[in-house]
This record gives structure tokens, sequence and C-alpha cells, in this order.
């Protein structure tokens, strides 16, 4: 495992293609994969409500991935989504800037914004409060009523976000005032070296689909972050495809990445070196602290983020994209041979197969057998999230005290 040093990136802190391809195929010769610490989790992190909330707190304390860019790609595109329980929306403006804002009209508090869509502008749809796309107040139904109104200061609530990379980053949603861990973590999260090659190009969005799972957040991190699984879970989807057990793990900061390989990366090998692409011969799991996962499909882009709802639920909101040079158009005969619709639900098949060993997990959190969760030396990236996890408690704690 490799682990960068904390500072502020200045150059790709992950391997390149030649790199990562060389060492799985050293890593298939040799029957072995990355290794890291082990690590042991207490059962009552992921039942502890007061733990959870202190959780909470940290996470609405810090930057994180609100949505990726292709989702809002022109003026008046706008989306939300409910970020540690606060709803938010992003919008581009006629300046084609993108902001964030806290999706509640100033005058009754209702949402603006539900789901996605185009406006003009941002009309409550209670009593027709107006807001321009840039947040600011423009119009008032019988603003007579109001004489103490001053619509200069009305404007909608924002929230620092930066557009970087294919991804809309925001601020600490409760930080009362930035500090030099926030610069840090909002560095490692809009210099996207690593991922901005994979999901920039990725501009046609297919799908958005948020879901209520019965699971703590932590339990859903964890089935992204290892491929130990992947022959006893995904026997006919991934398993016939990839290699089980054969992972590499790379972290950058407090993020990681995990390479999963799929079998045909060993036509590489009577290739000249220079010629080699992991394209369409692996899947990168990038893990953005604390919540967001970009992965990459031959086909797809995808982009789940995983917002907290209580100890033992997790919203699961999740973004699926393509080029736009592989999305079918047309006739039969003018489409692509490819069909990112049909990569899209295998991979969704995979996906449930995940979320039903995750249920079960949570499940046998309360079954009273284990006093930790066991992770091995090769689940080591879920090792990083936790230690990642646990350092910001603390200092979380030492600054409150």
């Amino acid at each position: 495992m490799i682990l960068a040093r904390m500072s502020l990136p200045t150059k790709s802190v992950v391997a390149d293609d030649i790199e990562i391809a060389r060492r799985i195929l050293a890593h298939i010769d040799a029957g072995t994969t990355d290794e890291g610490e082990p690590w042991r989790e207490p059962v009552d992190n992921y039942l502890n409500p007061r733990l959870f909330a202190d959780e909470l707190r940290l996470l609405r304390n810090a930057p994180s991935v609100f949505v990726p860019t292709a989702t809002i790609p022109n003026p008046g595109d706008h989306i939300e989504r409910v970020a540690y329980g606060v709803p938010l929306f992003a919008v581009r403006g006629r300046d084609h800037r993108v902001r964030v804002f806290r999706n509640a009209c100033r005058h009754r508090g209702f949402a603006l914004v539900e789901g996605t869509g185009c406006s003009h502008a941002l009309v409550c749809r209670y009593h027709g409060w107006t807001y321009r796309l840039d947040g600011s107040l423009s119009h008032v139904p019988h603003a007579e009523a109001f004489p103490d109104l001053d619509m200069s200061t009305r404007g909608l609530v924002e929230v620092e976000s930066r557009e970087v990379d294919g991804l809309v980053v925001i601020g600490a949603l409760d930080c009362t005032g930035p500090s030099a861990d926030d610069d840090e973590a909002m560095a490692w999260l809009t210099d996207g070296t690593p991922w901005r090659d994979k999901l920039v190009p990725a501009q046609q969005v297919l799908s958005v689909e948020s879901t209520v799972r019965a699971m703590n957040w932590k339990v859903l991190v964890e089935q992204f972050l290892e491929g130990y699984h992947i022959r006893s879970t995904h026997k006919t989807t991934f398993y016939p495809l990839q290699y089980d057990d054969l992972n590499v793990v790379e972290a950058f900061g407090p993020n990681s990445r995990i390479t999963f390989p799929y079998r045909n990366i060993e036509r590489l090998r009577d290739r000249p070196e220079d010629s080699w692409t992991t394209d369409a011969r692996v899947t990168y799991l990038y893990h953005l602290f604390p919540n967001v996962m970009l992965a990459t499909f031959p086909d797809l882009m995808i982009v789940v983020a995983l917002d907290p709802v209580d100890v033992e639920h997790t919203t699961a909101t999740t973004y699926t994209m393509a080029r736009p040079n592989v999305v079918q158009k047309g006739s039969p005969e003018e489409r692509p041979s490819k069909d990112p619709l049909a990569a899209g639900d295998f991979v969704a098949r995979g996906a449930r197969e995940d979320n039903e060993m995750s249920q079960g997990v949570q499940r046998g959190l309360r079954a009273g057998a284990n006093a930790f969760l066991e992770f091995g030396r090769h689940e080591a990236a879920i090792g990083h999230f936790h230690r990642t996890l646990q350092g910001r408690l603390a200092a979380a704690d030492r600054t409150s005290r």
C-alpha cells in the first residue's frame, strides 16, 4: 500500500497506467496482492448514537464532494441533495459559475429545488418568491405586505463551493471559520490529478438515483474498498471478469484508490509497454474522504455519495454517467457497438449483491458475537479510512476542550 505524505498535492500521487499494469501482472504471477496494516474496528462504533452524533458533527465541519459537474452543464441547470442532513442545491448561473445554496426559501423555508431541472429563475412553489440564478431575491408578490423587508439582504444563503476537475466541492456546513486543516482537506478534494482524466470526459448523465439503506454509513463505505469478496459475493457477475483478492491500493492524503483488474489485462503481456493502457482492463475506485466514491467502468463513470441519516440509516445517491460518444443515438445502425445502459444494468446487479452483504453485516452487528470487526492485510483501504476518521475525531475532540 502506497501512502502519500500529508502535504498539499502538487503532482499526481497515484501510479500511471504502465506502473499499475506492471504491479497487477507481478501480483498475478506471484499469487499476491497489495498489503497494508490490519485494523480492528469496535462493533460499538457502528451502533453508538453518541459517536454517530460526533461523526455527523465532524462531517458537517469539513469540506466534501457535493455533486458531479456533469449534472448541471448549462445555465439554469440545478440539482439538490441532502448532505449530512442539510438540504442543499447547486445551480449554474448565467455567468456559467456554479453556486451552492441552502435549499430553503427566505420567506417560509420551503425547499426551492426538488430533484433536477433547468430554470430561468428559482421560484418558490408556495408563495412565488423568486430568486435569480445568483441567489439574489428578485420578486416578492404583494411586496407591500412586508414593509420591513430589505430584498437586497434576503437572497438565498450560499455555501462555499468550488467547481474543479469534474466535481462541485463544498466547504464546511457548520464551521465557524476556516482553518489550516480545512485548507488541506479542501486541497485533497480539489486537485483532481488522480481522477481528472477518468471523470471529466463523462459528461452525459444517464441517471440519478437516491435510496435510503438500513445500515450505518461506515458499513456502506467499507463495501467499496476491498476485492477480498469478489469470488464469494459476485460469482456470476464480477468474478468471471475480475480476479478475486487481487488489488493495487494507493492512498493520497485521506483519500484512496483501489484498482480492481479484469482478466483481460493478461493481453498486455505480448505488447510493448509504451502502448499499455488500463482502459477497459481495470476498475478504479476512488474514495474521496469521507463519503464519496468514484468508480470507473469500460463505458460508465459512477459517483456515489453516502449521507448518514442516523446510526442505522444512510442515503445513497448514485450518479451514472458516460462519455457522450458511447451513448446510444439514432437507429441501431448508427449506435456505437457498446451499450452503456446495458453496462449500467450489469454494474447494478453487482451493487445489489454488495448491498445484500452490507445488510447482513448490519444485522450481525447486534448479534453480540463480536467485540470488533476484523479487517485483514488485504483490506488495507478500509483500515486507512478508519484511521483517518479516528484521527479527525480525536483532533476535533481536542479542539472542543
